[in-house]
């Protein structure tokens, strides 16, 4: 069987969900392309293949659809097969204006950091799958997509696009044996944890982690951790879910989180 092989976006970060992601996969054997707009995508590369993993870095701004193609294309023609295609790139834009502040520019700009790139790499990965008869897609959203906090307008829309693409795209690709399937990861300890946690408008979206079951933060392995079970076990039954990985902040109730939080602003507990 030949080397099954992925392709992970917003994997520059080594602290990022998207490098844990690849990571993984990789320690399992696959082979994996890294897309980010960061130059540091290279680093993440060399620290994969200096394990003796078999990686590809590709520095593309994934919001330009021919970028995103083009990777495709490349991979296609190294492997000759696509065989999961893992969606992380994204994340909010700070400042976080209030709905009726922001300007379209701030809109657009979230837009294609998060929704765009999902659905471009979709655009330029699933037709090989398609071809091939098979595939995986997993979507990194967000708990915001659900849940959302102050000032989180144009976040919150585009994560919550990014599931109900799923659904559909999980009903169009099932009879080509493709699953797609989307993770809402809630408070994971990355590099993108606010450094001010005085700021409310950070705070908020911290918010329900200081009163889950969980007491300890998530980390970037918990959601790669999925992603493997999605994509390289026979999970063939599991398309167009949409699974949390919160530390079960999705289940407090929200006057609890309301408390806790406003004893957190005080400093009393």
């Amino acid at each position: 069987m030949p080397n099954r092989v992925a392709l992970v976006t917003g994997a520059a970060r080594m602290r990022g969900i998207g490098f844990a992601v690849a990571e993984v996969l990789a320690a399992n054997g696959m082979s994996v392309a890294l897309a980010d707009l960061s130059p540091q995508v290279r680093d993440a590369e060399a620290s994969l293949t200096s394990k003796g993993h078999t990686a590809r870095a590709f520095r593309a701004d994934l919001s330009k659809l021919d970028e995103a193609k083009a990777i495709a294309g490349e991979l296609v023609r190294e492997f000759g097969q696509i065989d999961a295609l893992v969606n992380v790139a994204g994340g909010s834009i700070p400042p976080r204006p209030a709905f009726l502040e922001m300007s379209e520019a701030y809109w657009d700009q979230v837009m294609d950091r998060n929704l765009r790139t999902t659905v471009n790499c979709c655009w330029a990965v699933l037709p090989t799958m398609m071809a091939q008869r098979a595939g995986r897609v997993v979507n990194v959203s967000s708990i915001t997509a659900r849940f959302v906090y102050r000032h989180s307008a144009a976040y919150a829309a585009a994560k919550a696009a990014i599931g109900a693409l799923g659904r559909a795209l999980a009903l169009e690709m099932g009879e080509y044996n493709i699953t797609v399937n989307t993770i809402l990861p809630g408070d994971i300890d990355t590099a993108d944890t606010p450094s001010n946690p005085a700021d409310r408008r950070d705070l908020g979206a911290l918010a329900p982690s200081l009163a889950t079951p969980i007491s300890s933060p998530g980390l970037p392995t918990d959601v790669a951790e999925l992603v493997r079970f999605l994509v390289l076990t026979d999970t063939k039954f599991i398309t167009g879910t949409e699974i949390m990985v919160d530390g079960g902040a999705s289940i407090v109730e929200p006057y609890l989180v309301e408390k806790t939080f406003s004893h957190k602003l005080r400093g009393d507990g």
